[in-house]
C-alpha cells in the first residue's frame, strides 16, 4: 500500500508541476478523459488487463477474483494497511468456511490485540489454522495474544508499546522496547515490527499444531485441563520447580552483553531456569512445549522448544535453530541482531563455541520462523564457502519455486539445509567447510535427479564458490509473443499512459518437515507486459501465437506511452503466466487521452453511453483542478466536495444539464493541504473519487 500511494503521488506531483509550468501549450492537443488506478494479486499463471474500446471512450478492467468471503474483505479492511496483502493472500489460500471463522474473530476483537490477530490469520500456515480449528482455534489465537500483554504487565526490561489503532487505521503497529546493559551503561531500543511479530507474537515454534494441550499426555485437550504454552510457562510451576515469573520479578535489563554467564539479565535467568526445570537426558521427543516442561527431561531438541516457548513468553524474541546433519538444535535471541544461545551448558552469543570449540565440521544450520520457512545462518557458526544454484528448463527458461535441498553426511533428519528459487530460478547458500553435499531439485515441472541425489560439493573449502547448474526435464509456460507493426496511416486520436511497479512477489513452498506450506514476500516482483488489438488477444486467449506492441518481459516497473494506431479494441495485458508458484503484487496507474482528429463510426460524440466521474486532473494539484463527467441523459446535476471526515466542503455543481461531456474546475483557494472527496449525483447514479491537494 504504501509503495502503491507512493506511485501514484510521484506520478500526480509530476503532472501538476507541468500542469503549472506550462499552463497553456503542455496540454494543449491531448485532453485526458478517463483514469483507472489499482492494485491486484496475480497468483501463478494468471493475468489481468485494461480495455480501451474506442466506442466507449473510457478504460474498463478485468482483475482475477479475489477468491475472499464478505467477511473476509470486512476483516482486511480492519487491518493494518501493511498486514493487508499478506491477510488477503492467507485468507485466499483458505476454504470459504475458515476464512469467515477466522475474519469474524478480527472483526470482533477490540484494541490493542486487533494488529497481533491479523498477523496471526496471515502469517499462520492454511494447513495449520486447518488443524488447529479442530482445537478451539478462535480462543487459543485470542489467548496467545492477550496474555503477551498480560505478561508485559508484570515485567520491568520490556515494555509493549502501540502506535496507533484500528479506529484510526493506516500503519498501526506493535512493537517492544528493552532495556539492555551494554559497557556498564543501559541502553533502551524498540524492536523492529517485523521481529516482534514474527518472533514474539507467532504462536508456532517448530513443528508443533498450536493448541491447548494437556501436559499428562501431550494430547490436545480443552481448557481447564488443557493449557496454551505462553501462560502456562509464565504463571504455573510443576510441585519443586521454581516460577519463572517469580525469577524474572524485578530484573532489569533483557540481558548485559556478556557471554557464556547466567549473571545477564533476562537471559541470564531464563538459562538458570532451564537447567532447573529441564534434566539433559535422552528421552522420546516432543514438540509441545507444555509436555516437555511437564516431564522435565530430553535432549537438544526438547531445550530448544522449550528455550524458544520461554523466552517468548517472557517477551523475547526468539527462534528455533537447526544442525539437523549435526543432530543439535539450539536457539537465537534477537537484541539488535541475532544472537546464539543455549542455555545447557550456558552458551550464549558464541556460536563459534561448536566449530572449532568442540572440534566439529558444522554441514549448514537454519532458523525457522512459524509458517515454515527457514533460512540459513551458517555463516555465524562456521566457516563457509558459497553454492550458487541454477534451476532451469529444457528450454533454459528460469524455473520458480523450485525446492532444492541439501544434504550431508551425518546423523539425523532429512538433510542440511533447503531453500527455494525466486523468479530468476536462483537460490545462494553458505555451508560449512570440510563436509561433503548431495542436492535434489524438485518442482512444478519435475525434479532432478530422477531418483535419491546427486553429489555437488567433495570436501568443501572455506571461502570457495561452488556452482550448480540443474536443468529439469519440463518446460516452463511461456507466451509466444512476435513483435508488431504499426499500420501505413496509423491513427492518432487517443492514446494511454500507464504506470506500474510490482513491489513484491510472493513464494510460496513446503516445509520437509511438517509439510506447512510458507508465503514469503521477496522485492521485487516481476512481470510480462504487452498491448494488443482484437484479433491478437483472441490468439493470446487461445493459446496461440500473436503479435503485440511494447513487449516487456520480467520486468519489475515500467512507464508507458501508447498511441492506439487503429479503431480496435485494444488490450494492456499483464501475465504472471510465466511463473508456477510465484504470486505477483502489481500496482497500476492508467490515464487514457483523446485528441479530436476524427469520428469512430458508430459512435455519437455529443452523447455518451454511461454515466460516468472521471478522475480530476492534475491529482495531485495546487488550489485548480478539473473535475470531467459524462451525462447520457439530460439529469440534475449536484457535485459535492468532501473533507476525509465526510464533511461538505463546498457545492461546485447544483443545476439541470443536458447530456453530454461536461466539466467543471475548482478552486480550492484557502482550503488546506489533504486528501478531499468528490461526489456525483446524476438522477439514479452517484459516485464518488478521491483528490489530493497539495499547496
Amino acid at each position: 500500500m504504501k509503495s502503491r500511494r507512493r506511485l501514484f503521488l510521484l506520478s500526480g506531483i509530476m503532472l501538476s508541476i507541468c500542469y503549472f509550468l506550462y499552463p497553456v501549450n503542455l496540454f494543449a492537443q491531448w485532453e485526458l478523459i478517463d483514469s483507472s488506478d489499482f492494485q491486484v494479486r496475480l497468483p501463478a499463471q494468471a493475468n489481468c488487463f485494461i480495455t480501451f474500446n474506442p466506442y466507449e471512450n473510457s478504460l474498463e478492467l478485468a482483475l482475477p477474483e479475489r477468491g475472499l468471503t464478505e467477511m473476509a474483505i470486512s476483516a482486511l479492511d480492519r487491518a493494518p494497511d501493511w498486514l493487508k496483502q499478506a491477510l488477503e493472500d492467507n485468507f485466499a489460500r483458505m476454504e470459504s468456511w475458515l476464512q469467515d471463522v477466522l475474519a469474524g474473530m478480527i472483526l470482533d476483537s477490540t484494541d490493542p490485540f486487533v494488529d497481533e490477530l491479523c498477523f496471526e490469520v496471515a502469517h499462520i500456515a492454511p494447513l495449520t489454522l486447518l488443524y488447529m480449528e479442530s482445537y478451539e482455534v478462535l480462543e487459543v489465537l485470542l489467548e496467545n495474544v492477550t496474555s503477551l500483554y498480560s505478561i508485559d504487565s508484570s515485567l520491568s526490561y520490556a515494555d509493549i508499546i502501540d502506535y496507533g489503532d484500528s479506529f484510526e487505521g493506516g500503519d498501526y503497529y506493535s512493537t517492544v522496547s528493552y532495556r539492555v546493559e551494554e559497557n556498564g551503561d543501559t541502553l533502551e531500543f524498540e524492536l523492529p515490527k517485523e521481529i516482534y511479530y514474527w518472533y514474539l507474537v507467532h504462536p508456532k515454534l517448530h513443528k508443533e499444531v498450536p493448541a491447548y494441550i494437556d501436559p499428562n499426555t501431550g494430547g490436545p485437550i480443552n481448557p481447564p485441563y488443557g493449557y496454551f504454552w505462553r501462560d502456562y510457562l509464565m504463571n504455573h510451576a510443576d510441585e519443586g520447580y521454581p516460577l519463572l515469573r517469580d525469577m524474572l520479578e524485578g530484573v532489569e535489563t533483557l540481558w548485559n552483553n556478556v557471554p557464556d554467564t547466567i549473571e545477564n539479565g533476562a537471559v541470564g535467568v531464563i538459562t538458570a531456569w532451564i537447567d532447573s526445570v529441564m534434566t539433559f537426558q535422552s528421552h522420546d521427543h516432543h514438540d509441545q512445549p507444555v509436555r516437555i516442561y511437564h516431564l522435565h527431561i530430553g535432549t537438544c531438541s526438547v531445550h530448544s522448544y522449550l528455550t524458544a516457548a520461554v523466552a517468548r513468553a517472557a517477551l523475547i524474541p526468539a527462534t528455533v535453530t537447526v544442525m539437523y546433519r549435526d543432530n543439535h538444535k539450539v536457539n537465537e535471541f534477537w537484541e539488535r541482531r541475532w544472537i546464539s544461545w543455549e542455555p545447557v551448558g550456558v552458551h550464549i552469543d558464541n556460536p563459534r563455541c561448536y566449530d572449532p570449540g568442540w572440534n566439529w565440521d558444522i554441514a549448514a544450520v537454519f532458523n525457522w520462523r512459524g509458517d515454515g520457512f527457514v533460512w540459513d545462518v551458517t555463516e555465524r557458526y562456521t566457516e563457509v564457502c558459497t553454492l550458487n544454484v541454477t534451476i532451469t528448463d529444457s528450454c533454459g527458461n528460469p524455473v520458480d519455486g523450485a525446492r532444492i535441498k541439501l544434504s550431508s553426511d551425518g546423523f539425523v533428519g532429512w538433510g542440511a539445509t533447503c531453500g527455494w528459487t525466486t523468479e530468476n530460478g536462483e537460490k545462494q547458500f553458505l555451508l560449512g567447510d570440510n563436509r561433503n553435499f548431495t542436492g535434489r531439485v524438485d518442482s512444478e515441472i519435475g525434479g532432478y535427479p530422477p531418483s535419491g541425489m546427486e553429489q555437488i560439493i567433495t570436501n568443501s573449502r572455506p571461502g570457495f564458490t561452488y556452482t550448480w547448474e540443474v536443468t529439469l526435464p519440463g518446460d516452463m509456460p511461456r507466451l509466444e509473443i512476435l513483435p508488431d507493426t504499426l499500420p501505413d496511416n496509423p491513427r492518432e486520436e487517443y492514446k494511454i499512459e500507464l504506470e506500474f511497479e510490482l513491489p513484491s512477489e510472493i513464494l510460496y513452498g513446503d516445509n520437509i518437515d511438517d509439510n506447512d506450506r510458507f508465503s514469503e514476500f521477496v522485492s521485487p516482483g516481476q512481470i510480462d507486459f504487452f498491448i494488443c488489438d482484437q484479433v491478437d488477444f483472441n490468439d493470446y486467449i487461445a493459446g496461440n501465437e500473436f503479435r503485440a506492441f511494447e513487449i516487456h518481459r520480467r520486468v519489475s516497473d515500467g512507464e508507458i506511452e501508447f498511441v492506439f494506431p487503429t479503431d480496435d479494441i485494444w488490450y494492456m495485458v499483464f501475465s504472471n503466466e510465466k511463473s508456477t508458484v510465484l504470486s505477483q503484487e502489481l500496482e497500476v496507474i492508467a490515464y487514457l487521452y483523446s485528441q479530436p482528429t476524427g469520428f469512430v463510426e458508430g459512435r455519437d460524440e455529443l452523447n455518451p453511453q454511461t454515466f460516468k466521474l472521471l478522475g480530476n486532473y492534475p491529482n495531485p494539484f495546487n488550489i485548480t483542478t478539473t473535475i470531467k463527467y459524462n451525462l447520457p441523459i439530460a439529469s440534475d446535476v449536484t457535485i459535492n466536495i468532501y473533507d476525509i471526515l465526510g464533511s461538505k466542503v463546498e457545492t461546485i455543481v447544483k443545476e439541470h444539464q443536458s447530456a453530454g461531456y461536461h466539466q467543471v474546475t475548482w478552486e480550492a483557494g484557502d482550503i488546506p493541504t489533504g486528501i478531499y472527496f468528490y461526489r456525483i449525483f446524476a438522477g439514479e447514479f452517484n459516485k464518488v473519487n478521491k483528490m489530493l491537494l497539495l499547496k
